[in-house]
């Protein structure tokens, strides 16, 4: 085409040359006969490209928490990059796998430069006139597998990831040694290029050790264990002397000896004195046969009902509480100087805490009666008189009766306190609320008490020094203590895990 021009006979001018010069090249170019000396071709374009971009992953802040049902797997993904990479995008598929080929891939992210990101985000407003092939081309890594990614952001950013993974649909999580790992691609205007997989972390789930530690005996003589099923007996260390003003009937764990009215002879067969008299022989006679205990003080308090001259009343109390003194001191040697008896006199302090527990006619009135009236005999003689007598007939049916008795008794005694146990025991506790060093420091002082070979190994193993928690855990064990067993299959089966 060129050649028919230059043949022509035609004569130009100079701006008729040059105006017809430029029309020329721009029909050449149109018609893809002459490319411009500039251009690159794509293959270029691709190399030149791809030497502008050196991205580097990096996954800070991985952690995992397992529980027995739940894997809670949580980490960040960034991809940095070197030099340019302006046109580029890195494709990222973070996964799991296993050595026996169980496979979880997790979402894909993807780091776009900054003119590839201008580029989706253009074609992206255009695409209702875009095919199908551009839209699948704009969604994902052209050449590859990998799928729309949910989480798309620029180079340099930061992707997070947390999730949590149960153990009923991804069983072999907790199977075997898990790896997470990253696939990542580099995508660019006419290329994908597979990059090096990223490693990010090792995984195995560790069953947690659960301590099992159980209180130990103490070893405080018969007195400490009697106590535990029989309230009435007391360390001398609680030990006081009687006063009226206290309410004895509130006091958890004393007996009671019944007589008969306005009488002081003990009667084992009256009402239930057998079984309460037998009780009180028997407990006596234990402790005092025990060598690490003994009883310091019997403390009985003579009381009589309200009904009567008040005189007669208080020698009726003390000849019952002296009545309950004989009846021991026939059937168990124990001296004269443990007793301590008290003479209650009338029980008006126990008369009155009864009938406020009580509802019927006339209750308030007696109540402020007892708390105003002085004068002993005018208060009965008031409480009698009440609205005709009734009030005082259902006091004297439902209340009167129990007071007729030798009142209270408990047995205080003392012994020789079983330090190492109590040391144990509070160490144990400690344990139970995760506070391994304190129980620990206490734990060594008692070292050599084979009841706390099993709580010294736990404390030790949960501060770290496994080999001799598991050195006290074994003579535990030896030493015939089931929990101490357990604790060693736990111990063998996190090892085994760890490995």
């Amino acid at each position: 085409m060129w050649q028919i021009f230059a043949s022509s006979t035609i004569r130009l001018t100079q701006n008729q040359y040059m105006n017809t010069f430029i029309y020329l090249m721009m029909s050449l170019l149109s018609l893809g006969i002459v490319m411009p000396t500039t251009a690159r071709t794509a293959s270029q374009a691709a190399r030149t490209a791809s030497q502008d971009v050196n991205s580097t992953l990096s996954a800070p802040g991985i952690s995992t928490r397992w529980t027995a049902d739940t894997l809670h797997l949580s980490f960040a993904l960034s991809e940095s990059r070197q030099g340019s990479g302006s046109n580029y995008a890195v494709w990222a598929m973070p996964r799991l796998g296993s050595a026996t080929g169980d496979t979880l891939t997790l979402q894909n992210s993807v780091f776009r430069g900054r003119r590839n990101m201008r580029y989706v985000e253009r074609e992206r407003h255009f695409a209702p006139t875009k095919s199908d092939r551009m839209m699948r081309r704009l969604n994902s890594s052209p050449r590859s597998t990998m799928q729309r990614a949910r989480n798309e952001v620029m180079l340099g950013d930061t992707v997070r990831y947390d999730v949590a993974l149960l153990r009923s649909q991804y069983p072999w999580l907790w199977q075997n040694r898990v790896t997470l790992d990253v696939l990542r691609e580099q995508d660019g205007c006419c290329s994908t290029d597979r990059l090096a997989p990223s490693t990010l972390a090792s995984l195995r789930y560790v069953p947690p050790f659960v301590p099992q530690l159980s209180l130990v005996p103490d070893n405080t003589g018969k007195a400490g264990e009697l106590e535990k099923t029989n309230p009435l007996l007391c360390p001398y260390s609680q030990y006081r002397p009687y006063t009226k003003d206290r309410i004895l009937r509130k006091e958890e764990g004393a007996l009671y000896v019944h007589f008969d009215l306005d009488k002081s002879t003990l009667r084992h067969d009256f009402r239930n004195n057998a079984a309460t008299l037998d009780r009180i022989v028997d407990i006596t006679r234990q402790i005092l046969a025990d060598t690490t205990s003994n009883v310091r003080v019997i403390q009985i308090v003579g009381l009589a009902s309200v009904e009567g001259p008040v005189k007669h009343n208080e020698q009726l109390a003390a000849s019952r509480g002296a009545a309950l003194k004989k009846y021991i001191q026939q059937r168990v040697k124990i001296a004269d100087s443990m007793f301590d008896v008290a003479n209650g006199g009338e029980a008006w302090t126990e008369l009155r805490s009864q009938i406020e527990d009580l509802q019927f006619d006339g209750r308030d009135e007696m109540l402020r009666i007892i708390d105003t009236e002085s004068d002993v005999n005018k208060r009965e003689l008031k409480l009698k008189t009440l609205r005709g007598g009734k009030p005082y007939s259902f006091l004297r049916e439902k209340v009167l009766a129990d007071q007729r008795n030798s009142g209270y008794l408990r047995i205080y005694y003392d012994y020789v306190p079983d330090t190492a146990a109590a040391t144990i025991n509070r160490a144990t506790e400690l344990i139970n609320r995760s506070q391994y060093a304190e129980a620990l420091q206490q734990l060594r002082t008692v070292s050599t008490d084979r009841r706390a070979y099993n709580a010294l190994g736990v404390a030790l193993y949960m501060t770290g020094n496994r080999t001799e928690g598991m050195e006290y855990i074994r003579r535990a064990v030896a030493d015939g203590n089931a929990e101490a067993q357990d604790n060693l299959r736990q111990w063998e089966a996190i090892q085994q895990a760890e490995q």
